[in-house]
């Protein structure tokens, strides 16, 4: 069982910090170390795979926490700061939903079959 948790967001994203408090509180419900890497979206580091989402995103083992159509993949990639929003029941919201990323963390540590 091997977690990695990554967060990916543009440079002055406003609701990057939202996210940030997001993990923290999930990884303290479910007893996991809140350690995840972060990248800047616009640095020479950021890997390629992550380059082009919206920001901010949670990934978990590479994985999208939301994963589905969203507005920014009809722009144009490195045309400058994509905003993600995402829905929670009715409400729209500015980070990930919680029970997302609670899911997707749940999943990667399932032990592996085979």
């Amino acid at each position: 069982m091997k977690l990695q948790i990554e967060l990916v967001h543009d440079p002055g994203c406003p609701n990057v910090d939202g996210a940030r408090e997001v993990l923290g509180e999930v990884c303290k419900e479910l007893g996991v170390p809140a350690v995840w890497t972060e990248w800047n979206s616009e640095a020479q580091d950021c890997p390629p795979r992550a380059r082009n989402l919206g920001s901010p995103s949670v990934l978990v083992n590479g994985e999208d926490v939301a994963p589905g159509p969203h507005p920014w993949k009809a722009r144009e990639p490195d045309s400058g700061p994509r905003c993600r929003v995402y829905r929670d029941g009715d409400a729209i919201i500015p980070v990930p939903p919680k029970d997302r990323i609670v899911s997707a963390i749940n999943k990667a540590m399932q032990p592996e079959v085979g």
